[in-house]
């Protein structure tokens, strides 16, 4: 047994999920995209909702405005898809990013989920200009074997107004 697998069978199922919220930026800046495709679950939802007004934002993705909606992992492998073969004109060039996530809370849901709840900025540099994506995100997770997948992830996204393209890399 090496010794990184010694030292993750060791962790803790809460320090788990907080390694998997926090690798998922490293996977998304290093374009690792088939690691971080990994991450989720075959029918884990990704979703973004719209602002309703200025305190609350949108609660059904179905029947409501979302900035990003995807039901199940089909729609992010579609749009990694997209992202390799230049099939997406918005995102060409591909911005430089860098995630930096801070865990606010793990709480231990029934039926053996988690839930990490998380403040989040994604610097993001892109034809010559720098800004900044900022909110909460909430991933749901499950175990599935000795692995944990995300079941959901769901992103409030805090910018009043989006000065370049958002996608799953920028937030």
């Amino acid at each position: 047994m090496s010794t990184t697998t010694l030292l993750a069978s060791q962790k803790s199922l809460e320090e788990r999920a907080r390694d998997l919220v926090m690798l998922e930026g490293y996977l998304l800046d290093h374009r690792e995209w088939d690691a971080w495709l990994d991450l989720y679950w075959d029918q884990a939802s990704y979703w973004v909702p719209a602002w309703k007004d200025e305190y609350s934002v949108t609660n059904d993705p179905q029947g409501e405005l979302s900035l990003i909606y995807y039901p199940n992992r089909s729609g992010l492998e579609d749009r990694i898809f997209r992202i390799r073969t230049n099939k997406s004109l918005a995102c060409m060039p591909l911005p430089r990013t860098t995630h930096m996530t801070s865990i606010t809370r793990v709480t231990d849901l029934p039926g053996g989920e988690i839930q990490v709840d998380a403040n989040w900025v994604v610097h993001v540099y892109r034809l010559d200009k720098a800004h900044a994506f900022f909110g909460q995100q909430t991933h749901v997770l499950r175990r599935f074997g000795d692995a944990l997948k995300i079941v959901s992830r769901r992103t409030v996204l805090n910018n009043d107004t989006v000065p370049d393209v958002l996608d799953i890399y920028s937030i």
